[in-house]
């Protein structure tokens, strides 16, 4: 009998990329997506472990959907993602009215188990030769943005990080897989494509590098804009640049590229593998070429071992490099990484007070950099209605801000050119020149 499913994710862009894609495949299968989860019969939530507050956010979530299978035995409820990669039996002992845990490498089973072809229970085996599921991300009707990923797991081994031991070591996607994915998705209306990877730079497919994947996804026919996530800075490259320059229809020159700290000391513990000065270069060699640039970052603070001086190294990094936006969060401990074993000797309220110091420092400079487009002309990519602003449409500059444009003055998924007439921290307003 087909399942009435509903779907809950929590973390990053490749969960949601997972969800969406699995979501696909179900309905592929007979079974039926709600958007309402009171009313679903088949429940998933994917989750992500790379910290305890969104471990933590998503073991209560599921903590109070099993309280309504006493009311409805027949509801099935189960775990992927990273936190069932990592905890796998002890999600049992946790919540006992779970009905199956699946690990990032076991996905498809979840179709095995609402198709009712296999018993409900544990699966988590890691599979070097898994992809992903063998269906398309799901494309939502007038949807013009989507992910497509490209490369699964990590071999970087940051030491604060659990990547590569709950989604395994890198491999790379068949390019003919990743360019038929996304010429689907421009078949179903999809204007903008962002590339996914624990790790983009490293992307390596029998001698094929990102530069060159990138450039063959530049050249798919009616496909407006490609973004790609994340950048390492030690696999970021000058040909990468040279793709971007090539390509400035389609490519804007805005880059993710986690720094993590401003300090050669933290940067060492957290095996991150370059210096503040050998990121610097990076960043430099992004403004030469593309002085308006948009570089967003992530910055961990109160890793263990930093000091004052550490601390006040990533704010001077951040004021040198003029973020567009920075992602930070206070370090915690994650079981089973090499930081694990350090320890933990920065007090929390330090962590707080240092986490609150950058985020209105990132702040500040991001307004600063918004402010700095008024005047400007961008080439903005129309995605629906805003919600919480009647009468204007939504649009994205190429810097990846929010752009606010007159309801009637475009279609969506067009791209237009307006003018910047007034900034916020995160939105634009603009009209046409």
């Amino acid at each position: 009998m087909p399942k009435i499913f509903h779907i809950i994710t929590y973390g990053c862009q490749m969960n949601q990329y997972d969800s969406s894609a699995l979501r696909e495949y179900l309905e592929i299968r007979g079974h039926k997506w709600t958007d309402d989860v009171q009313s679903a019969d088949f429940i998933v939530v994917n989750t992500c472990a790379v910290r305890e507050h969104a471990q933590n956010r998503a073991l209560g979530r599921i903590k109070g959907l099993v309280s309504a299978k006493r009311k409805n035995p027949a509801l099935e409820i189960g775990i992927m993602g990273c936190v069932a990669q990592e905890l796998g039996e002890k999600l049992f002992e946790k919540i006992p009215e779970l009905d199956f845990v699946i690990g990032t490498d076991q996905i498809p089973v979840i179709a095995q188990i609402a198709d009712g072809t296999i018993a409900r229970g544990i699966f988590v085996q890691t599979r070097q030769n898994f992809y992903g599921v063998e269906s398309n991300a799901h494309i939502n009707s007038g949807r013009v943005s989507s992910f497509v990923t490209i490369m699964r797991g990590c071999d970087n081994f940051c030491s604060y990080c659990i990547v590569p031991y709950v989604r395994g070591r890198e491999r790379s996607l068949p390019p003919d897989r990743i360019i038929a994915e996304i010429e689907n998705a421009v078949a179903n209306g999809v204007r903008e494509i962002t590339l996914l990877g624990q790790n983009v730079n490293s992307y390596d497919y029998g001698g094929l590098d990102f530069p060159e994947l990138l450039e063959m996804v530049a050249n798919i026919d009616n496909l407006a804009r490609i973004r790609f996530v994340t950048n390492h800075p030690k696999d970021f490259s000058e040909k990468l640049l040279d793709i971007v320059e090539k390509y400035p229809d389609k490519i804007p020159p805005a880059f993710h590229l986690p720094i993590q700290s401003g300090s050669d000391n933290v940067l060492h513990a957290m095996n991150r593998k370059y210096t503040s000065e050998q990121y610097f270069d990076i960043v430099d060699s992004i403004y030469k070429k593309f002085p308006d640039a948009a570089i967003s970052t992530d910055i961990i603070t109160g890793f263990p071992g930093e000091s004052e001086a550490d601390f006040d190294a990533t704010i001077s990094a951040m004021k040198r490099v003029r973020f567009s936006g920075t992602f930070s969060f206070r370090y915690s401990v994650r079981q089973g990484t090499a930081a694990s074993k350090l320890l933990d000797n920065v007090p929390n309220d330090v962590k707080i007070e240092r986490l609150n110091r950058v985020i209105s420092t990132g702040l500040e400079i991001a307004e600063e950099y918004s402010q700095n487009l008024i005047g400007t002309v961008q080439n903005v990519l129309v995605e629906g209605k805003s919600r919480k602003n009647p009468g204007k449409l939504r649009a994205t500059a190429p810097s990846g801000r929010t752009v606010l444009i007159d309801e009637n003055s475009a279609n969506i998924g067009d791209i237009v050119t307006v003018k910047i007439t007034d900034a916020k921290i995160w939105i634009l307003w603009g009209e046409y020149p």
